[in-house]
C-alpha cells in the first residue's frame, strides 16, 4: 500500500538481521517515535521498543540513564551510540545501516 515502513529498503545492509537489537525508547502514540520505528523496520533492524509512556517505570529508568526524559531515544549496542531527536536518529540509521549508493551507469 505504499506506507512508510511497509517495504524493505533495497539499500539495507544484508547483515542487519544478525545484529544485536537496538533499543528504541518511546511510546506507541508519539509522532516523534513513529519515523524512527518505520526506518528500523525498513532496514530490517532487530530492535526493542522500551515503552516509557506516562506512569511507566521505564520513564524513571530513562531519566536515571540519560539525565532527562525525551523521546525518541535510541541506544545502539552494535556501535555504542546513543541519540535523541527523530531526524538525528534516522540520519544515523541511514549512515550506518545502509549500503552506499551506487553511481548511475552512463
Amino acid at each position: 500500500r505504499g506506507l512508510a515502513g511497509n517495504a524493505l529498503d533495497p539499500r539495507a545492509r544484508p547483515d542487519t538481521t544478525s545484529m544485536r537489537p537496538l533499543e528504541l525508547w518511546g511510546y506507541e502514540a508519539s509522532p516523534f517515535v513513529r519515523p524512527v520505528r518505520e526506518r528500523l523496520v525498513e532496514l530490517a533492524l532487530p530492535h526493542t521498543l522500551v515503552c516509557c509512556a506516562r506512569g511507566s517505570a521505564n520513564r524513571d529508568r530513562m531519566v536515571k540513564r540519560t539525565g532527562r526524559f525525551q523521546v525518541p531515544f535510541l541506544a545502539d549496542p552494535n556501535t555504542g551510540v546513543e541519540l535523541f531527536e527523530s531526524s538525528a536518529i534516522v540520519e544515523y540509521l541511514n549512515e550506518v545501516y545502509t549500503l552506499p549508493a551506487t553511481p548511475a551507469k552512463q
